[in-house]
């Protein structure tokens, strides 16, 4: 799996703009198949609490943290 892509899903989501999974997918030029599989491994192996909102049509993380390789609800942690 590419961590490029990876952090690309983070950075989107964090900032509120995934949109779609298509659109997601596309700005990424990637399948919506294979957008799914990453988003897939980051809330099984990294434990991103990843949901996607039908209203708003976009991902968000359910919870504060950052991901840094592993999902950490304790954000001081690095300070």
């Amino acid at each position: 799996m590419d961590i490029k892509k990876i952090i690309k899903v983070n950075d989107l989501i964090a900032s509120g703009r995934s949109g779609t999974p298509r659109y997601m997918a596309d700005k990424l030029g990637i399948s919506e198949r294979m957008l799914f599989h990453i988003i897939k491994f980051m809330k099984d192996e990294l434990h991103a609490p990843i949901k996607y909102d039908r209203n708003k049509m976009r991902y968000f993380f359910d919870g504060v943290g950052v991901l840094d390789f592993k999902w950490n609800d304790k954000i001081n942690t690095m300070m």
